[in-house]
């Protein structure tokens, strides 16, 4: 039995992969088989209309895998894959090179690993893809076709996924930072917990959707929205002046270097919770 498309783990981002397939269309259901250890999501992978298995043995007869389970459970995994045959592998593991992910399943194996975002499980995530050397151009559309399904896709090389971690993988908690310490002051200045949440999302929702709509740099929209003397230009002072700029790049830089020490395998604890 030949399998199109085999999903190994349906967790929280592997759930999501599959939803995005579900809602998008691009892919037939019956082409896809999951295969997920733990028997309590199968019920729900089976109303989305997937076949799911328990069984690692399946993986052979996949045209393509998509491997969505954890990093550390790549180690544990190595040994169930004995075909080594030419096909797409798609990784969403983050940490795990395509040169470490080809050992596993063969030199003739095509690697591409993704990099979706939190958001991604309601359909608003971006996804970075890393097409290794030898995989086509169809290979590319494949994964675009894929991770399209969940929001927003774009082609970077494998260099570059530390800084795409950096700025979209741990992207939303930089946001939710912003947002916690608007709310605690707008609860402060007396709006109440509703007001505030309701004022603050939809601001930031506004204001991403103008990043996109007019395709300017947001130094460029920070201005048009800063009248000289007024209230954002007063607020934007003191931020500055408490070296705002510095501390999210700063941030960000740690972020992108504690990526880069997971890939080489650090196992250090980050000292950010």
């Amino acid at each position: 039995m030949t399998i199109d498309i085999a999903v190994l783990g349906a967790g929280h981002m592997g759930g999501a992969i599959l939803r995005g397939i579900k809602v998008a269309g691009a892919f037939d259901p019956e082409s896809i088989l999951v295969i997920e250890r733990d028997a309590e999501r199968h019920p729900a992978i089976s109303e989305l209309g997937f076949e799911v298995t328990d069984s690692l043995a399946s993986l052979e007869h996949a045209r393509t895998v998509l491997l969505c389970i954890r990093p550390q459970d790549f180690a544990a995994f190595q040994s169930h894959d004995d075909s080594k045959q030419s096909r797409l592998i798609v990784s969403v593991m983050a940490g795990v090179t395509i040169e470490a992910i080809n050992s596993v399943f063969g030199p003739h194996a095509r690697i591409a690993r993704a990099m979706p975002n939190a958001p991604a499980a309601i359909g608003e995530g971006v996804t970075a893809i890393a097409c290794g050397a030898t995989c086509t151009d169809d290979d590319r559309e494949f994964c675009h076709d894929l991770f399209e399904g969940v929001g927003s896709v774009c082609d970077v090389p494998e260099s570059l996924l530390s800084a795409v971690t950096a700025v979209a993988g741990s992207g939303p908690a930089w946001e939710f930072l912003l947002s916690e310490a608007v709310r605690e002051e707008a609860i402060a200045l007396g709006l109440s917990p509703e007001v505030a949440d309701t004022l603050i999302a939809g601001t930031k929702r506004g204001a991403a959707a103008m990043m996109v709509e007019l395709g300017a740099p947001p130094s460029s929209l920070r201005h048009k929205v800063t009248t000289p003397g007024g209230t954002t230009e007063a607020g934007l002072g003191a931020m500055c002046q408490a070296g705002f700029m510095e501390t999210v790049r700063a941030g960000v830089r740690a972020a992108h270097d504690r990526s880069q020490e997971l890939a080489q395998g650090g196992d250090k604890p980050s000292k950010a919770s």
